[in-house]
């Protein structure tokens, strides 16, 4: 017992130590300000310090410097990584913009990030924030409509890898590549950013203790070429292996809890699973546009375990978690009648860091876990769910996937677009019957760093989703042929009408 108590003491004198170190250090903005969770009255910011610090959010109306409002002024510790989310609420009206800063200790002093010295802008990055638009039950005198619902744009992507001497695997071509590729995000002003996986790439020197863990996220979100993208747009994220845990893990990774506790600090998320379910798995809504982000770690058997032999199946999901989708997504079609009496939602949008309905040999595919997948497409197909598109990463390349899965007699249209990578390495997969050509040509598939961007427009009748490839410098990679510059392939639309409304 003295001998805990000796290992306890020294502990713990280190850690004091560590603090008093760092006290004494001027308080800086490591990393952030990032944009996350948004709602009609909130806004949940997102900054990392180099110490412990007092932190504060200045914010006013666009145009409007007069009259400026202030989070509740926080203190960042080392337990946490020196994170902290700052929530804005006063003064936050619906679908206002709004002009911000981050004001550091007791002084106040402004921290602003800066644009990467390589970029077209040089100096401060401007930071804004929008409020979630208010549309249901606002007339829409121009089509007549119940709903004066809104245009805007969601990017997405996946397989960030930043390089780190000393982490990396010697020898060889370093694996990151491309930052820009973040900056040509910025510069489509999305509204929302999607990231579907693999955000960080966790190495050997990282997945081995929480430290780790956090140490990944600290060192990779200092590219500069992040900060644009991360200080203007809304954030929201799933994960996959790599920044869950080592290569490949499921529900075997014995930091799971810690993984799970690492990126809640790191994200802004509005939940995480459930108190009866855990997980990471959550559900945001942006016009009418309703967005599931899943989790495929936690629940997830690995590929090298066997327990059909035991007269067990294989899980991805999970049970669980597989029915509160379904669930929801029936009670959101409730909420989404023909008629628009209550809550439109045109699109179901599915976020997962696995291939969904890829027919690839790629061992990550959710097809690897027949009765489970099985499961969920008879559901969605049974209960007549609309609208659904499947959002995934993964796989090193970008595609659009297609099928009609049928049921007792009754077909229901599914796609779903993967986006990777964003500046990890490049792959190839030669075979894949749901492959949808949305290229010119005989391509079909993207074998080159990428993101997207899915566009909604339209009214509520006649709504429509368009999909748009580019590359890591902001070119159009799905250009239709013979058409103005930005105007993607006819197969890049989808219809809402196609998917059951």
């Amino acid at each position: 017992m003295s001998g805990l108590k000796s290992i306890y003491q020294v502990t713990l004198f280190l850690l004091c130590g560590l603090l008093v170190c760092s006290a004494s250090e001027e308080l800086t903005l490591l990393n952030g300000p990032i944009v996350t969770h948004t709602t009609m009255h909130s806004v949940l910011v997102w900054l990392q310090t180099n110490t412990e610090g007092r932190i504060q959010l200045e914010y006013w109306k666009s145009g409007s410097p007069q009259t400026k409002w202030y989070s509740r002024a926080l203190t960042t510790c080392y337990e946490d990584g020196y994170t902290a989310k700052l929530l804005a609420r006063e003064g936050i009206n619906p679908g206002t913009r709004y002009d911000y800063r981050i004001l550091l200790g007791e002084s106040k002093e402004v921290a602003q990030p800066k644009f990467s010295d390589s970029y077209k802008l040089q100096g401060a990055i401007p930071l804004s924030f929008q409020s979630k638009p208010r549309w249901r039950w606002i007339p829409n005198k121009a089509t007549n409509e119940k709903h004066s619902i809104f245009d805007f744009r969601i990017a997405m992507g996946s397989c960030a890898y930043i390089n780190q001497k000393g982490t990396d695997r010697e020898g060889g071509k370093p694996y990151g590549r491309q930052y820009q590729i973040f900056e040509s995000i910025y510069e489509k002003n999305p509204a929302i950013m999607l990231w579907l996986g693999d955000n960080v790439y966790y190495r050997e020197n990282d997945f081995e203790s929480r430290e780790g863990l956090i140490a990944r996220w600290t060192h990779d979100r200092q590219t500069p070429e992040l900060s644009p993208l991360f200080g203007n747009a809304i954030h929201y994220a799933t994960w996959d292996d790599h920044d869950y845990g080592p290569n490949n893990i499921g529900r075997n990774y014995w930091l799971k809890e810690q993984s799970t506790e690492v990126f809640q600090l790191m994200w802004g998320n509005p939940s995480a699973g459930l108190p009866e379910i855990p997980g990471i798995f959550t559900y945001v809504n942006w016009g009418d546009v309703n967005i599931y982000l899943l989790d495929n770690r936690t629940y997830l058997t690995p590929s090298e375990s066997n327990p059909q032999a035991f007269g067990q199946n294989k899980a991805l999901l999970g049970k669980e978690q597989v029915d509160w989708l379904v669930d929801h997504l029936a009670w959101n079609l409730s909420q989404s009648a023909n008629d628009l009496k209550s809550y439109p939602a045109r699109f179901n949008l599915i976020v997962m860091g696995s291939s969904v309905l890829s027919q690839s040999n790629n061992s990550d595919n959710y097809r690897n876990f027949p009765e489970e997948w099985k499961y969920l497409m008879d559901r969605i197909v049974a209960e007549e769910i609309r609208g659904v598109v499947f959002l995934s990463g993964d796989i090193h390349y970008g595609e659009v996937n297609q099928i009609i899965h049928t049921r007792e007699n009754k077909n229901t249209t599914l796609y779903e677009v993967a986006s990777s990578p964003l500046t990890a390495g490049v792959e190839q997969e030669e075979s894949n019957p749901s492959r949808l050509d949305v290229f010119e040509g005989e391509q079909d598939q993207i074998l080159k760093n990428n993101f997207v961007t899915l566009d909604f427009e339209g009214p509520l009748s006649e709504r429509k989703m368009i999909i748009r490839f580019w590359d890591s410098d902001g070119n159009l990679c799905n250009q239709k042929a013979d058409a103005e510059p930005g105007v993607p392939t006819d197969a890049s639309v989808i219809l809402a009408n196609e998917l059951g409304w």
